[in-house]
């Protein structure tokens, strides 16, 4: 009897640490922070760093501020910038953006 409540308990707390990891992970992919950088490298490999006081001072210097709305989007070992305009049709590029893809990161996040 003891064994069984044993393994109940390590599997709730697996269970606990599973959805903990998963929030993280959701986390990391929906936010930079302040002071926060994503490097990508010519292969699409991604690193995260905080800057600290240089590195700041040299992003600020040196770098070029982002539209508010953009995606970027590796193709042909390229990397590009799209920035949310509008079109023709009056409507906002991105408005339509959940009709590009089926991933689930995109389900409700249209007119945010």
């Amino acid at each position: 009897m003891m064994t069984s409540k044993l393994t109940i308990l390590a599997a709730g707390v697996a269970a606990v640490f599973a959805a903990t990891a998963a929030r993280a992970v959701d986390y990391e992919t929906a936010h930079i922070d302040e002071r926060h950088a994503m490097y990508l490298d010519p292969s699409g490999k991604t690193q995260m760093f905080t800057v600290n006081e240089k590195g700041h001072a040299m992003m600020m210097k040196n770098a070029r501020a982002l539209a508010a709305g953009a995606i970027i989007y590796r193709s042909g070992g390229k990397l590009f910038v799209l920035e949310d305009k509008k079109m023709a049709n009056g409507k906002m590029m991105f408005a339509d953006m959940q009709s590009w893809t089926e991933d689930r990161l995109l389900v409700g996040a249209a007119g945010r």
